[in-house]
């Protein structure tokens, strides 16, 4: 669950007031964008005879249970709209009509007998408070919970500003598609007047919905809240998640082994994550050099270097090189690289150490004089230990066969010989 709540929490939702263009415009999006459209039409089942009205009541009651969906499916992490949760069975819907029904006697009840200046500031009190109760209604469910005015204040609080931002928002986003509705109204026939006031009323509903999910999915750490979706997406986005937290749970029990068991498998055959690679590679460097050790951080400098993560490439290389100085990656052109990226980064003790591993690697090389030359003049020149110099020079002439290379290191051999002691 440690794991979960770690990997979920690594990535920070957006804040909502940066998302404004997606919050306003989720309802025309998707499944959403069926279901408003479908909802809409539906409506019109109040213009018959005899049951209309009861059809209407069953039509918004369709209409907030997708409502609810929005804000649980939002606050889980999950920003597509919710699909096939119109034949949902719950009574979240009638728990909200008994909570405004609540609000609406109390009231009532304090304008009549504490007067209309009170009753009117317990409304705006009410007003405040009612995203609170609605996100608390649509989380548990608990119709209880969500009247206990203790638990609408407990969520703002624990937001803090953005709390009154959002209810700000929400009535913006609700006023405005009630206007646009009612302007257009005015202008069309009956029939499609009432649709299109319908479709902007509805529009604001899912928009608003949608943002109170956002809220508590952006502080969702604040409200103690675990989104399910945000682990969901970190497993789409790193599908070997599950192993991960496999091996480093073996690692916090003390079962080193069984975590590179784990492992093991899943790196020999088949492409595994960077960061899979990681922890093998640091778990290796734990039990001490092996072949293994060795073989594993190749196959890694491979990968990092093939995602262009030189930088991590080198540290890799550095922690190797520490472990055995011969160490080299698979191929002279990857460790050409390192070393290059090395001297451009000013880091010419892992530049030498480079370079002398893969004079010792490869020797017959075509560009091995030019390695052993660059590893001489570093040794001798940067860190003044000219005999080490002078040895490597001298194996690079015993194999050096191209006239050109071969003046180029006597001229450094000479250099080095007559250089103060």
């Amino acid at each position: 669950m440690e794991d979960r709540k770690r990997g979920a929490n690594a990535h920070r939702p957006q804040p909502f007031w940066q998302r404004l263009p997606a919050i306003t415009l989720y309802p025309v999006r998707g499944s959403a964008l069926y279901s408003l459209i479908a909802l809409t039409l539906c409506t019109l089942l109040t213009w018959l005879p005899a049951i209309g009205w009861l059809l209407g009541i069953v039509t918004w009651v369709a209409i907030y249970r997708y409502a609810f969906e929005i804000l649980r499916e939002t606050a889980n992490g999950r920003m597509a709209s919710p699909e096939n949760t119109l034949s949902s069975s719950d009574g979240t819907v009638i728990r909200l009509l008994g909570l405004m029904i609540l609000m609406g006697v109390f009231v009532v009840t304090v304008a009549i007998f504490l007067g209309p200046i009170i009753g009117l500031l317990t409304l705006a009190a009410v007003v405040l408070l009612q995203p609170g109760c609605v996100i608390s209604l649509a989380m548990d469910g608990s119709l209880r919970h969500a009247a206990n005015p203790a638990t609408s204040i407990t969520i703002a609080l624990r937001i803090g500003w953005p709390y009154l931002a959002a209810f700000l928002l929400l009535f913006v986003i609700q006023a405005s598609a009630l206007t646009a509705g009612q302007w257009l109204h005015t202008f069309m026939p009956p029939v499609v007047g009432e649709l299109v006031l319908n479709f902007f009323s509805i529009w604001g509903l899912f928009s608003a919905f949608h943002l109170l999910g956002y809220l508590v999915y952006q502080y969702h750490e604040a409200l103690g809240f675990e989104p399910e979706g945000a682990y969901d997406a970190l497993l789409r986005h790193d599908p070997d998640q599950k192993l991960l937290d496999e091996a480093e749970h073996f690692v916090r029990e003390g079962q080193l082994d069984a975590a590179l068991d784990a492992l093991r498998g899943s790196v020999r055959s088949r492409a595994v994550s960077l960061p899979v690679h990681e922890l093998y590679q640091r778990l290796l460097r734990r039990k001490g050099a092996s072949d293994a050790l060795r073989d594993h951080a190749r196959q890694y400098i491979n990968r990092l270097l093939i995602e262009k993560q030189e930088r991590e490439a080198m540290n890799v290389l550095r922690d190797m090189l520490e472990v055995d100085a011969d160490f080299t990656p698979s191929e002279p052109q990857q460790a050409a690289q390192l070393a290059e990226r090395a001297r451009l980064g000013g880091q010419l003790q892992l530049q030498m150490d480079t370079l002398r591993a893969m004079f010792k690697a490869w020797p017959r090389d075509p560009q091995a004089p030019q390695w052993a030359l660059q590893a001489a003049l570093l040794l001798g020149e940067r860190y003044n230990r000219d005999a080490e110099a002078l040895q490597l020079i001298d194996e690079a002439l015993q194999r050096c066969e191209d006239e050109e290379q071969r003046r180029k290191l006597e001229a450094a051999k000479t250099a080095l010989q007559v250089s103060p002691a």
